[in-house]
C-alpha cells in the first residue's frame, strides 16, 4: 500500500479514535481532551503502536522495510506527516484561544499573570535542578550541567491543554482563565530566555544556533564563519541578539496587527474570493505563527495566539471564529492530542518492574532510575502549582484564584517536548533522560484536565463570558 492510502487510513483511525474517546470521557465526567489524549497513548508505541502494524510501515519494491516495532512512530514517514499535522492543529487551537480572550481582562490581570509566570518558571527550575543533582548523589550518573537542564525542561508551559479545557469547562474568559493564558505567554518568553543561557554556556560551546534553525542561529552562524564574533563571546552575543529579536516581534507583531488586521480583513470579506475571510485569518495566524519562532524565537503557538487576539480585536472575530471552528475541531486539533501519547513510550522505563514479578528483582541503577522518574513527575507538578499559586496571591489574586491558575499551568505538552528534543539533539541529556522527561510531559499533559476540572468545580457560571462550544 502506498504512503497516500496508509495516510488515509492512519488520518481515519486517528480522528474517529480522538472523537470517541473524547465522547467516552465526557460520559464518565471528565474533559474530551483527558480521552483524547489518553487514546493515543494506548494506540502508541507503549501499548498497541498501531503505526507499527505491517500495513503502516514502508515498502520497498512490495517488500516491507525491516523497522523496529517500537521505532515505528517516531521514526516512519508516515508518523512526520501527523506530527506535521499536528503542529498545524495546536497553532489553530491557540488560534481560537486567541479569538475568545477578553483583552479588557487580560489587561486587568496582566500584574498577576507576570506574577504567576515567574514563579512557575523558577520554582520547577530550581527544584528540577535539586532533584537531579540529589540522584546523581544517590547515584545516578547526571553531570552539573545535565541537572540544570532537568530543571530547564521543567520551567516549560503548554498552555494549549489548558485553554480547550477551559473552553469545554466555558471559563476561558474567567479571569483565572485569562491569567493563565497571559502567564503562559510570559513563560514561554523567559524559558526561552533561559533555555538560551543554558545552552550558550554550555562546557562544549555548542549553541543553540547548532540545533534550532531560526533567525538567532543564521545570524550567530554568519557572525561566527566571518569571524566578527569569537566563540569565546559567541554565547553572550547570541543572548543579545535573541532578546533583541524578541522584543522586536512583539512590537511590530502587535503594530501591525492593530493597524492593518481590521482593514485586511474587511477587504478580504468585501472581495468577491470564496471564503476569503476565512483564508485571510488563516494566513494571518500561520504567518504569525511562523515569525514568532523564526524570528521571535518563541513557540509558534504564541504567535498564533497573539494573531488571534488582534483579530479578536476588529469587527470580523465572529464570523472569524465560526467558520474557523469546524476546520480546527473536525480534524486538526483531535490530530494534536493524538499525537502527543503517540510520541510516548514509557516501555523502557517501566520493563524492569517485569523482573520483581518474576522474581529476578531490580538493579539498583534501575531502582535508581524509576524513583528518579516518579520524583521528578512529582516536583514537576507541584512546583508549577505552588510557584504560580505564590506568585498570583503576591499579585492580588485570592488563594483559590491563585490555586486555579498554577492548575492550569501544569501541563508542559509539546513545549516540554521541544525543549527536551534541543537538549538531545544538543548532547546535553542523553536517550535515557529524554525518556523520563518524556513520561514527565505525558503525565502533567494527562492530570491538567482532571485537576483543572476538579479546581474549577462550584465556580459559578457568572464567573465566566463564554459557553463551550459544540463538539469541541
Amino acid at each position: 500500500m502506498n504512503h497516500l492510502l496508509q495516510l488515509l487510513l492512519m488520518l481515519s483511525i486517528v480522528i474517529a479514535a480522538a472523537k470517541l474517546s473524547g465522547w467516552l470521557s465526557q460520559r464518565i465526567g471528565q474533559p474530551a481532551v483527558f480521552g483524547e489524549i489518553l487514546i493515543g497513548l494506548i494506540l502508541g508505541p507503549s501499548l498497541i503502536n498501531f503505526l507499527g502494524w505491517p500495513i503502516f510501515l514502508p515498502h520497498h519494491e512490495g517488500a516491507i522495510l525491516a523497522i523496529d516495532a517500537a521505532e515505528a512512530a517516531t521514526s516512519s514517514p508516515l508518523f512526520g506527516t501527523l506530527k506535521d499535522l499536528a503542529e498545524v492543529g495546536v497553532i489553530f487551537l491557540m488560534f481560537m484561544a486567541g479569538l475568545e480572550t477578553d483583552m479588557k481582562e487580560m489587561k486587568r490581570v496582566g500584574r498577576i499573570a507576570l506574577y504567576a509566570a515567574l514563579g512557575g518558571v523558577f520554582a520547577p527550575f530550581f527544584f528540577g535542578w535539586g532533584t537531579a543533582e540529589s540522584f546523581s548523589i544517590l547515584g545516578l550518573d547526571f553531570s552539573f550541567y545535565e541537572a540544570i537542564f532537568i530543571g530547564t525542561i521543567l520551567t516549560a508551559t503548554s498552555v494549549s491543554i489548558s485553554a480547550q479545557t477551559l473552553i469545554e469547562l466555558g471559563k476561558l474568559r474567567s479571569k483565572e482563565g485569562t491569567t493563565i493564558l497571559g502567564a503562559a505567554v510570559i513563560d514561554d518568553v523567559v524559558g526561552i530566555i533561559i533555555l538560551s543561557f543554558v545552552i550558550a554556556f554550555k562546557p562544549a560551546g555548542e549553541g543553540v544556533e547548532k540545533t534550532a534553525g531560526n533567525l538567532v542561529g543564521h545570524i550567530m552562524n554568519w557572525l561566527t564563519n566571518a569571524q566578527i564574533v569569537s566563540e569565546s563571546a559567541a554565547g553572550l552575543v547570541r543572548i543579545v541578539i535573541l532578546i533583541l529579536l524578541m522584543i522586536a516581534f512583539f512590537i511590530v507583531a502587535i503594530w501591525f496587527g492593530r493597524k492593518f488586521f481590521g482593514k485586511i480583513l474587511r477587504w478580504a470579506y468585501e472581495s468577491p474570493i470564496s471564503q476569503g475571510i476565512l483564508a485571510a485569518a488563516i494566513v494571518l495566524g500561520l504567518m504569525y505563527a511562523w515569525s514568532a519562532e523564526f524570528i521571535g524565537s518563541v513557540a509558534a503557538i504564541t504567535g498564533s495566539y497573539v494573531a488571534g487576539i488582534l483579530v479578536g480585536l476588529t469587527d470580523y472575530h465572529e464570523t472569524v471564529e465560526q467558520r474557523l471552528h469546524a476546520v480546527t475541531y473536525s480534524m486538526l486539533v483531535p490530530i494534536f492530542f493524538i499525537s502527543i501519547g503517540l510520541q510516548a513510550n514509557v516501555r523502557p522505563i517501566f520493563d524492569p518492574l517485569a523482573k520483581l514479578f518474576t522474581g529476578a528483582g531490580m538493579s539498583s541503577t534501575e531502582t535508581l532510575v524509576l524513583l528518579f522518574t516518579i520524583a521528578i513527575v512529582i516536583v514537576a507538578v507541584l512546583t508549577k502549582v505552588l510557584g504560580c499559586m505564590v506568585g498570583g496571591k503576591i499579585g492580588g489574586f485570592s488563594w483559590n484564584e491563585s490555586y486555579r491558575v498554577g492548575v492550569g499551568m501544569i501541563s508542559r505538552g509539546e513545549v516540554g517536548l521541544i525543549i527536551a528534543t534541543v537538549g538531545l539533539s544538543a548532547g546535553i541529556i542523553n536517550r535515557d533522560v529524554f525518556s523520563m522527561m518524556i513520561l514527565m510531559v505525558l503525565v502533567t499533559t494527562l492530570v491538567t484536565p482532571i485537576w483543572l476540572k476538579i479546581a474549577f468545580k462550584g465556580k459559578g457560571a457568572a464567573d465566566s463570558a463564554t459557553t463551550a462550544p459544540e463538539d469541541a
